[in-house]
């Protein structure tokens, strides 16, 4: 027991050293990872909507409350969110014709540079750590990671 326990220690402290020393890396200084994570699904939500043929008067972006669904927090916070993405000329607004009260939230031709610039920073950062570990260690990692998370998502639906 004294065993599993000191293991389950070292494990939360692992995964808290890998959570401290990734968030500050230096992608943030290009675009916090709230504002890349918020920005990203903002950008694959157009990217659907643009090879969907759904409604053709629907803007491509994102509403509010699904980004609210999405990441799990209030819609005013989500708000004040897309307030500070707008004030950066990151994001805008775009209502509907059929209907003024529908809002989407939409990339700006700013945004979209600031996240392409982020994503390529973030993707040379993931390759070097992808070459230093190896592809055996790597799709080890990417296992473990996937059976992690599944463990955690059991856990939480019992404890529901």
């Amino acid at each position: 027991m004294d065993r599993e326990r000191s293991q389950g220690k070292r494990l939360i402290e692992a995964m808290a050293k890998i959570k401290r020393v990734s968030s500050k890396h230096q992608f943030d200084d290009i675009l916090p990872q709230r504002e890349f994570y918020v920005m990203e699904i903002i950008n694959s939500r157009m990217q659907c909507n643009n090879s969907d043929e759904q409604d053709q008067h629907a803007p491509l972006g994102i509403k509010v409350s699904e980004l609210s669904e999405i990441l799990h927090i209030t819609m005013p916070s989500v708000s004040q969110m897309i307030n500070g993405l707008e004030q950066k000329g990151y994001v805008k607004r775009v209502t509907t014709k059929n209907d003024r009260r529908v809002v989407y939230i939409t990339l700006d031709v700013e945004g979209e540079a600031a996240l392409k610039k982020a994503k390529k920073t973030f993707l040379s950062f993931t390759d070097e750590i992808v070459t230093r570990l190896g592809h055996e260690e790597t799709e080890q990692l990417i296992t473990l990671c996937n059976r992690l998370y599944e463990i955690i998502g059991d856990i939480k639906s019992r404890q529901s």
